[in-house]
């Protein structure tokens, strides 16, 4: 697994940091009709304002349905790069096949993760140093803060597995345009599945997947299914990529 570092060296490069900055703007333009209605009402905000403009952020359809395609971007299509390019042929003379396809998974989604992690982030602070100076202080405030990380460690599990689930469709379709596209085009089966033919198979609608308060044993159960479909999506990938290394 040393070859790991190098994967997320490559991964963590300007498409790492243009996604992030992608995802910060993506959160920030869920913030305008909230803040611009609270600013045309006059009045001051109460405390917390901030934590629930990024509750409200992480619950919006603008977010889900953009994730699964900023998610693909740092590396998504990093293995079939290697292939095409003959580079993975180097990368095999210091690791065997099955490290350098788990390395490469496991950096894809540490990746496709935490990019979009990191914009909202960085969107969340933002908004807590421009607008908590200025909320309002109440009696008997509890603070959401918790509950934000736990949906911020939701937002990891989800971009992860949208970014593993494109490098693996990709491999399968050896294309490097189906890592980009592949995850939105499931996202998008998966709503039409659940919103037209299966209402109650809450599982397969991506967009209770932010929302803990949806599942059994809450985040701990959202997680479990999360890191199951990531599994589920890198073994398909481990499959096809290592028939594909045995043919070069």
């Amino acid at each position: 697994m040393n070859s790991i570092f190098p994967q997320l060296r490559r991964g963590m490069g300007l498409r790492f940091w243009l996604t992030a900055l992608a995802a910060m703007g993506l959160t920030f333009s869920t913030f305008l009709e909230p803040v611009l209605k609270s600013l045309r009402q006059g009045g001051s905000l109460y405390q917390g304002y901030h934590n629930q403009l990024i509750t409200s952020a992480l619950a919006s359809d603008t977010l889900s349905s953009f994730l699964p395609v900023l998610a693909a971007i740092p590396l998504s299509a990093g293995y079939l790069e290697d292939v095409k390019s003959k580079f993975v042929r180097f990368s095999l003379i210091r690791s065997s096949y099955s490290g350098y396809l788990l390395s490469g998974a496991a950096a894809c989604w540490l990746c496709g993760g935490g990019a979009v992690l990191l914009g909202c982030l960085g969107a969340w602070g933002v908004t807590a140093l421009m607008f908590t100076p200025i909320e309002r202080v109440t009696e008997n405030y509890v603070s959401t803060a918790p509950q934000i990380a736990g949906q911020m460690f939701l937002l990891f599990l989800v971009g992860g597995l949208w970014a593993v689930a494109g490098m693996a469709l990709s491999t399968v379709m050896e294309s490097k345009y189906i890592a980009y596209v592949s995850p939105f085009i499931v996202y998008y089966l998966l709503v039409i599945l659940y919103e037209r033919y299966f209402p109650d198979a809450f599982l397969l609608y991506p967009k209770h997947w932010l929302s803990p308060e949806n599942w059994p044993y809450e985040l701990l159960g959202a997680s479990v299914f999360l890191l199951e479909l990531t599994v589920l999506a890198g073994l398909l990938f481990y499959i096809r990529g290592r028939r594909r290394l045995e043919q070069l």
